[in-house]
């Protein structure tokens, strides 16, 4: 598909209907493609759960696959935990730094 902005409107200007790739056809290989990565917003506030309850990696996984049923149709793999894990605790260290911050200038003052 192909858009183009005119009159400060977008519009559609070429568009193919066809797939131009395999469907994919197992469960189990669904977590690969580009457009599937990542974890899904439902998934995520338990996951944030998890995290702040300092559940390791491995046990998250272990509880999703639980959920799912088995692991390998888990739709994201330990890597997309991982990464969730960092960035969580990436937002968490910045509110606790600018706390920290703030209470070393007001013992300064």
């Amino acid at each position: 598909m192909v858009v183009k902005l005119l009159d400060s409107r977008w519009e559609v200007i070429y568009f193919v209907a066809e797939h131009n790739h395999a469907l994919v056809d197992k469960p189990s290989l669904i977590k690969y493609p580009r457009s599937h990565q990542g974890i899904p917003r439902k998934r995520g506030p338990s996951l944030h759960i998890s995290t702040i309850c300092n559940i390791p990696t491995g046990r998250m996984m272990h509880i999703m696959s639980d959920y799912y049923g088995i692991e390998l149709i888990v739709p994201y793999g330990t890597k997309h935990i991982s990464n969730l894990k960092s960035e969580l605790n990436k937002d968490a260290t910045k509110e606790g730094d600018m706390i920290e911050t703030v209470a070393y200038f007001k013992d300064q003052q």
